[in-house]
């Protein structure tokens, strides 16, 4: 046997130490260490390749049902479920992220350990000391561990995402940001919140939603109601025809016909089904245009 092959054997004098004995081979050791470094590296692209298919795949899948909705307020439908190709990208390249980050840290563990066995560590010790420390650190780090977990939960369940108006904890603004421990709010009054995803019991979201409203159309009491429904109908096929509130409405607005008559006043009533938060401008949209209608049928309004 020459001097190259000869086993390197390291005793180590203590009973109780997790190195009880290291050996080199030479050329056996090496050669198995690096398997394990290219199984590894294998291991981790095709993780990669794997999440990253998989990414594709869903939002091509997403793309093509979002263009395969063609019925009146198909579109919006998407932004009101938080399914439009935007948000549903963002938070699928989240989630991928986070689960190749998982993936690779398991495999570098396998491989670690794996790695520890070749050289003659002992896996049992090893195993049984992380698991101690990983209980005091569980103990030691509850909340952290409760954000963290809270913080995945939101993301895979999409409660809120970067630009929705939302109340959380009695706080009310807009998303900024989104991060697995904390989330980011700012409220109307352009202070920034930070809160644990640990500690949010309540959230209320403004913008995933469907915004329900009766808008208020007065005229004169001595006009017929008969001329100024006609012309509020008129008024809602233009709105419902506009190309610029089709991502907007999800049903074409209804006239409810004359709510109140008080004094001079004939109240009409308008009812709208929007996405959340766009209801503003339909509403705006919808009072100028009967102004301009009534001037036009010489309908006088309530003064």
């Amino acid at each position: 046997m020459t001097p190259l092959q000869i086993p390197l054997h390291i005793p180590v004098p203590l009973r109780t130490s997790i190195v009880k004995s290291f050996t080199w081979n030479w050329p056996n050791t090496p050669i198995n260490l690096a398997i394990i470094i290219a199984a590894a590296l294998l291991f981790r692209w095709l993780l990669r390749r794997g999440i990253n298919w998989l990414i594709g795949w869903m939002l091509r899948r997403t793309e093509k049902r979002r263009s395969s909705e063609t019925t009146h307020g198909g579109i919006a439908i998407g932004e009101l479920t938080g399914l439009n190709a935007e948000r549903q990208a963002q938070r699928t390249t989240t989630v991928g992220r986070l689960l190749s980050n998982i993936g690779v840290a398991l495999i570098v563990a396998v491989a670690v350990l794996w790695g520890f066995d070749t050289v003659g560590i002992r896996l049992t010790p090893v195993l049984a000391s992380a698991g101690v420390l990983g209980i005091a650190l569980a103990f030691g780090a509850q909340s952290l561990v409760k954000d963290l977990l809270s913080g995945l939960f939101m993301i895979f369940e999409d409660q809120y995402g970067v630009g929705d108006v939302v109340e959380i904890n009695e706080i009310k603004g807009t998303i900024e940001d989104v991060g697995l421990r904390v989330t980011r709010i700012r409220d109307f009054d352009g202070l920034i919140w930070y809160i644990r995803n640990g500690e949010i019991t309540q959230v209320g979201n403004r913008t995933q939603g469907v915004a329900t409203s009766v808008t208020d159309i007065t005229v004169h009491a001595s006009e017929d109601p008969m001329v100024v429904m006609r012309v509020l109908k008129m008024v809602i096929r233009e709105i419902d025809q506009d190309p610029q509130f089709s991502d907007s409405l999800l049903e074409t607005p209804t006239v409810l016909g004359v709510t109140d008559i008080t004094g001079d006043k004939m109240t009409f009533q308008i009812a709208t089904k929007c996405v959340a938060q766009t209801q503003y401008d339909v509403i705006r949209t919808l009072r100028r245009k009967a102004k301009d209608a009534f001037d036009e049928a010489r309908i006088r309004g309530a003064f």
